[in-house]
């Protein structure tokens, strides 16, 4: 199994050519359908490259354990094509011997993570309001979330997940896009703007703006980096405004 570092830098090469258009330039994060089977060695590789960024916690989801550190990186296995973060080759024995409830935890934990910043109130199957039609079907593709009117959808998104998903993203972006604090790229420092329009790039479902399309790969091969520098601007910014409210 490849390390961590050379499969994100496999991503590289996968979410480049992916761009889309979002008023200017914007890059969709790929997610493979929930449906898909595994493959040989290097469709493997692609599917967990394109599902770690949105994967929900670096809890083992079988023991309970930290990953990383002491327990060395985590072993990233897939089942029915979809990724599942383990601490241990004991817990993925216990993964092939009792995959349900295993999967249960994974997609309890990509909701709760995913859940609260979710940015469409409507089916992106049906355009339907969400909760129209009873409780919203919470579906997951990959390791993405997608709330849906009703059972009846699941079958769309299973048979065009990627379409989609560019819905999911759209409304991700614009979204974030109201509150994101840097006026600078991340990788290199430079002034958004000074290089053409910036790069809208969702990693996982986190919105970064880059200088240029060539800092994809500066993400990707240390994404922790560059979302430390944006979650210390948000924080920076929820302090600015706490400050104004005080004096007021």
């Amino acid at each position: 199994m490849k390390t961590t570092a050379s499969i994100l830098a496999l991503a590289f090469l996968l979410l480049a050519p992916l761009t889309q258009a979002l008023g200017h330039a914007a890059t969709a994060t790929p997610v493979l359908a929930a449906e898909t089977q595994m493959g040989n060695a290097d469709d493997d590789a692609k599917r967990i490259a394109q599902q770690i960024p949105s994967y929900p916690t670096m809890t083992c989801v079988v023991s309970n354990e930290e990953m990383g550190g002491e327990m060395g990186e985590p072993i990233d296995v897939l089942h029915e094509g979809r990724l599942v973060r383990l601490c241990c080759k004991s817990c993925k024995r216990e993964l092939e011997k009792d995959p349900a409830p295993i999967m249960a935890r994974v997609d309890a934990a990509i909701i709760a993570a995913q859940g609260p910043s979710y940015p469409l109130d409507t089916c992106p199957i049906t355009g339907e309001k969400l909760g129209s039609m009873g409780e919203p079907i919470n579906h997951i593709v990959g390791t993405r979330l997608v709330r849906l009117c009703c059972k009846g959808c699941v079958k769309a998104v299973n048979k065009a997940p990627e379409a989609t998903l560019v819905k999911v993203n759209e409304a991700l972006i614009a979204a974030q896009l109201k509150t994101y604090p840097l006026d600078t790229c991340p990788i290199t420092g430079e002034k958004l703007g000074s290089m053409g329009e910036p790069v809208n790039f969702l990693y996982g479902t986190r919105l970064l703006r880059l200088c240029c399309r060539g800092c994809v790969k500066g993400v990707t091969a240390d994404p922790q980096a560059a979302l430390a520098k944006l979650d210390a601007a948000l924080a920076a910014k929820a302090g600015a405004a706490d400050a104004v409210k005080s004096d007021k």
